[in-house]
């Protein structure tokens, strides 16, 4: 009998209380390697960012401090996603996933008008063939910052997450910053009521 209950309270916490597992993004914040002091521009297939590939013309890495604003969400550094003079920038990275999996992936999405910008930023976030948009406007000359959530379902053992903007870069900034890791969502939820009755 103490052996039946041993068992069903393993159980009702495997199946209700087990924490979700992790899939780490590397280097979410920009922050590694400790360069750029100030400013870089990083054409497409650039590793210069730990942890990232930079896709399409490649993206503008810089501290914003650098240049008088307030400090970013996460750290110093971040990335411009609407690279300098050319219509599409990017940036990728590669994670362990497990299949059938639900993944939620956090951001912070920033803009603002300068420079010629208007103070809107459109992007697109991707993964495993799931891909979603997302805006944002702020028509002060600060940058703005806004929590934003991307989520997929995984097909594989791993999946490549891509941020991308294929917008006129002479008309808008699109920044993103602080790419939180990856929360494992359970596919499932039990009821103390089915786990009741797996032993009747």
């Amino acid at each position: 009998m103490r052996r039946t209950l041993a068992a069903c309270g393993a159980l009702l916490f495997t199946l209700v209380f087990a924490a979700p597992s992790y899939a780490q993004i590397v280097n979410g914040g920009f922050e590694l390697p400790a360069s750029p002091i100030g400013y870089q521009l990083l054409g497409g297939g650039s590793t210069a960012i730990t942890g990232w590939v930079t896709t399409d013309n490649g993206v503008e890495w810089f501290s914003p401090t650098s240049f008088g604003y307030a400090a970013p969400p996460n750290g110093q550094n971040i990335v411009d996603l609407a690279c300098y003079t050319y219509s599409a920038g990017g940036i990728q990275q590669t994670f362990g996933t497990v299949p059938g999996q639900s993944y939620r992936i956090d951001f912070w999405l920033g803009t603002h008008a300068a420079s010629g910008r208007d103070g809107t930023a459109t992007i697109d976030v991707s993964a495993d063939g799931q891909t979603q948009s997302y805006s944002h406007s702020n028509f002060a000359g600060s940058i703005v910052w806004s929590p934003r959530t991307f989520t997929f379902v995984a097909d594989d053992a791993s999946a490549t997450l891509r941020f991308r903007c294929t917008q006129n870069a002479n008309l808008h900034f699109a920044y993103i910053d602080g790419v939180g890791a990856s929360q494992v969502v359970p596919a499932r939820t039990t009821s103390w009521g089915r786990v009741k009755s797996m032993f009747r």
